[in-house]
């Protein structure tokens, strides 16, 4: 069907868009489409009377998007879709029309849901002259679990890169690199026999030094609230010893430790001693593969935190400078300076550490590409064992959202700082294991963790892909149980707030334990 010539970048900025599908289950992909293209935009939905009142008197400023399944047979999914404006007073009309094939795993249904998310990725790219993202139409914050299900299916690699680019409109770098790291995750992937025994532990501890700029996870300033982190680090004792004892009874074993937060090196050394010794004590076994804590904060971070961290076996550790530029600290809420970043990498290597990450984000406010590639330098010189790179997310809750002061970088600048890390990351041997995205990041790109072969934070996997059971200990923790038969999860969560995990731990733990039963019950069956 003929399409008219794109408008490209010539729309007003008070565009309205009107959303009109006859069927729900369309009409939710349409917006979850629309959300990927303009995650703030507005949007109305028509009544057919609307719909046709629209058509016979179109309005300046507004953008009609309507469709309809539309197959050339009856078992044959397909849709057609149109994008409605007026340009100079004169109505313009494109659409398209396409059938596509199922999945393994959809019916007709699903099916039609991406064909509709493919015509209007297509649509809106002829409007704005650009793709809506070079992530096409994938949603969600684990793109590497469709590349498993399409693993396990037994495909080919090729294959599946190839279907990537057809069924979901991925550029072939993002399918490229979303096969490469799935295809690193598998050797570390559990099986169904493991996830009946085998799980992982999440420790959140939600305080610290102070609250960054970007940062949207619950955390509270540990100055002044001694009596309340004594409270919080009692009831989290009561809470390690209530999920110890159910591992007791149901013969399961810890595969990886992960402490994060906040920031945990916040707290006082006699605390933090008492934490890390309470929990390697309560989960560590033969099966335990790997003790992670996020350090973080390099001004948190002291020799005898690090010897505390040796003592009780963690052996990997994340030091994260987000950012080498100064001003750039400063301006986000991170009072470190780049040289205790350096200091602290340093003497975490002479107390014995061969396994640490940092952390660094793309697009920070009033960054270039040369502030990031001036980071990448000095973080080179250091050779950490893995690099995450994270895209800014502007999320809610943030003071980078609530105070409207900045502005997200532009695409392309993003894109560019993350090739930038990219490239320095495979120039030090390392190489992408697990990725993620999140709403709000600039560019709508991902977030990527590379490590040096063998190196891998075994937690990430495991917590991204979703194939082993995670228990949540501490305020605002999730826990996911995987049923191992047909990898369905279920999950309950901690609350937030400090005040009420502490006040109401007993309930939480119930519902906990009661997930877990029913999970870890049936296996048994």
């Amino acid at each position: 069907m003929a399409i008219a010539r794109p408008v490209g970048n010539r729309k007003p900025m008070t565009e309205k868009f009107l959303l009109y599908f006859a069927r729900p289950d369309l009409l939710s992909a349409s917006e979850e489409m629309l959300r990927l293209y303009r995650p703030a935009a507005a949007f109305t939905v028509l009544s057919a009377e609307e719909f046709r009142c629209w058509q016979n008197r179109p309005a300046a400023g507004e953008i009609l998007i309507s469709g309809e399944a539309a197959g050339p047979a009856e078992e044959t999914p397909g849709c057609l879709a149109g994008l409605s404006f007026l340009r100079q007073g004169h109505l313009t009309n494109l659409q398209r029309k396409l059938t596509v094939d199922r999945l393994p795993w959809e019916d007709k249904t699903g099916a039609e849901r991406r064909c509709i998310r493919l015509l209007l990725n297509g649509l809106l790219k002829d409007f704005r002259g650009e793709p809506a993202s070079p992530w096409g139409i994938l949603r969600g914050v684990r793109p590497t679990k469709l590349v498993h299900r399409l693993l396990d299916t037994g495909q080919p690699a090729a294959e599946i890169r190839a279907l990537l680019a057809e069924a979901y409109a991925l550029d072939q770098a993002k399918a490229d690199l979303l096969t490469e790291v799935a295809l690193r995750q598998r050797p570390f992937l559990s099986s169904r026999a493991e996830a009946r025994r085998l799980v992982s532990i999440y420790v959140g501890i939600p305080f610290c030094p102070s609250r960054c700029l970007y940062c949207s996870f619950p955390s509270f300033p540990l100055q002044g609230a001694e009596r309340r982190l004594a409270e919080f680090l009692d009831a989290l004792r009561r809470e390690i010893a209530a999920v110890r004892q159910f591992f007791a009874q149901h013969g399961l074993k810890t595969q990886t430790i992960y402490i994060g937060g906040g920031t945990p090196t916040s707290l006082p050394d006699r605390e933090f001693r008492q934490l890390v010794r309470d929990i390697g004590q309560a989960f560590s076994s033969a099966d335990l593969r790997e003790f992670s804590v996020e350090a973080g904060r390099p001004d948190t971070i002291t020799p005898v935190k690090l010897m505390t961290m040796r003592e009780a076996g963690v052996d990997r550790i994340s030091i994260n400078p987000q950012s080498m530029r100064e001003r750039t600290l400063q301006l986000i809420g991170r009072f470190h300076r780049p040289d205790q970043v350096e200091q602290v990498f340093r003497q975490a290597r002479e107390a014995g550490f061969d396994n640490i990450n940092m952390d660094l984000i793309a697009g920070l406010p009033g960054e270039t590409p040369e502030d990031v590639l001036y980071t990448l330098e000095r973080i080179g010189r250091l050779r950490p064992e893995s690099l995450t790179v994270h895209t800014l997310a502007v999320k809610r809750g943030s003071n980078l959202k609530e105070s409207g002061e900045f502005s997200a970088a532009p695409a392309p600048l993003v894109r560019d700082m993350l090739g930038l890390c990219a490239g320095a990351a495979r120039s030090w041997g390392l190489v992408p294991y697990y990725l993620y995205r999140q709403k709000y990041m600039a560019g709508n790109l991902e977030n990527v963790g590379y490590a040096l072969p063998g190196k891998e934070c075994l937690y990430n996997i495991q917590i991204m892909e979703e194939r082993q059971s995670i228990v949540g200990l501490g305020a605002a923790a999730a826990t996911k149980a995987v049923n191992p038969a047909d990898r369905r999860v279920t999950s309950c969560y901690n609350p937030k707030d400090v005040a009420t995990y502490i006040n109401d731990l007993q309930g939480y733990v119930a519902r906990k334990l009661t997930l877990m039963q029913r999970v870890f019950t049936s296996k048994e069956e």
